[in-house]
């Protein structure tokens, strides 16, 4: 090789450990943006069994540290106390002592039956059944959420999950088309939501308050927007969203949503969307029957104004491909029944 070709690689060389710090640094930033959501929230959880599992967490976490730190300060000691000083003379035929080498196989083996211990016990109190849980069946589909109160027979809530703070849940979680993931940051733990299997949730929720969801496990082209909106209130609070969420989709009150309630029945949506107290009853997309009072539309992609829902109806396709709703033909809906099937389901809260 010619020195300039050397040379060549030595610079290069340089330039690479020159970037190599900053590009590490720059990949974990990028992987911690991934997530989605502030890395906190999943150790400050506002569940029992998800606290139970945070503790499990960072007592691992601790005595992960402590051991690299003891290992880190006894490599320097050595490094520091046995250095070579030049003097050859210190050459000897000693063995080491058995009494270190019988403490740090002990030592360890202590160390993983001590938290061999704790983690069957977390595991035990995670997964013990709760006594009178209100029962929710989750059911991820290609890319949303469907939440059905089990026991309140037909009040299903699509992307928005409401829960009473302090009362015991189980969930159900089963999937209808490809492998999901049920992660709410906040409970502290997640479940896959496998196709042709029921798999079991059971927590308390312990603290008021709005949380975000997701799926956590990558399920096609809009996994990124297939979001969940937590809602933990207060018993009574509860409890009215319940009764509200029990009663058929209320009457039209103008004549302009009368007309957009037309618009629906006689179109395509009742092929797949179902409203209670309706003759629309299809299964294949969320129940509609409230969902005007829902926050967001589209599993988190939009918020539900009057202006988004009404791009949204027109061709939900544009904003979120590869979903199974078809767009609005220009031809088929004029401008003012589109409005006045906005108004409509507007008007269903």
């Amino acid at each position: 090789m010619t020195a300039r070709g050397r040379g060549r690689i030595e610079r290069g060389a340089q330039r690479l450990r020159f970037v190599r710090w900053p590009g590490i640094a720059a990949l974990l930033l990028v992987s911690l943006a991934a997530c989605g959501f502030p890395p906190g929230e999943a150790f400050d959880p506002v569940s029992d069994r998800g606290s139970d599992i945070s503790r499990l967490f960072v007592l691992s976490l601790a005595l992960s540290l402590g051991v690299v730190f003891l290992i880190a300060a006894l490599l320097f000691l050595i490094v520091i106390r046995f250095r070579d000083r030049g003097d050859k003379s210190q050459a000897s035929g000693k063995t080491g002592d058995p009494r270190l080498e019988v403490a740090w196989t002990v030592a360890p083996f202590l160390l993983l039956l001590v938290l061999f211990t704790l983690t069957v016990r977390t595991m035990r109190s995670v997964q013990e059944a709760a006594e009178d849980p209100l029962h929710v069946r989750v059911t991820g589909n290609q890319w949303w959420w469907n939440f059905e109160y089990i026991d309140n027979g037909d009040v299903s809530s699509p992307n928005e999950l409401h829960l009473p703070v302090d009362q015991p849940v189980e969930f159900t979680i089963s999937s209808s088309d490809v492998i999901h993931s049920f992660w709410v940051p906040r409970f502290g733990w997640k479940v896959d939501a496998i196709p042709g299997q029921e798999r079991t949730m059971t927590l308390t929720p312990t603290d008021i308050g709005v949380y975000d969801g997701a799926c956590a496990e990558f399920c096609g082209n809009q996994h990124a927007w297939m979001r969940m909106l937590v809602v933990v209130e207060p018993a009574d609070d509860f409890e009215a969203w319940m009764q509200a969420q029990e009663r058929g989709a209320v009457e039209p009150q103008t004549d302009q949503a009368r007309g957009g309630q037309d618009v629906f029945l006689n179109g395509t949506c009742v092929s797949c969307h179902t409203i209670r107290g309706t003759d629309a009853d299809g299964t294949v997309g969320p129940d509609l029957t409230h969902v005007g009072s829902r926050e967001n539309l589209g599993a988190g992609v939009l918020d539900n104004t009057h202006d988004q829902l009404k791009d949204w109806i027109r061709d939900a396709r544009a904003i979120k491909p590869g979903i199974l709703m078809p767009p609005y033909p220009v031809e088929q809906i004029s401008e003012q029944d589109l409005e006045s099937l906005t108004a409509y389901l507007e008007g269903l809260k």
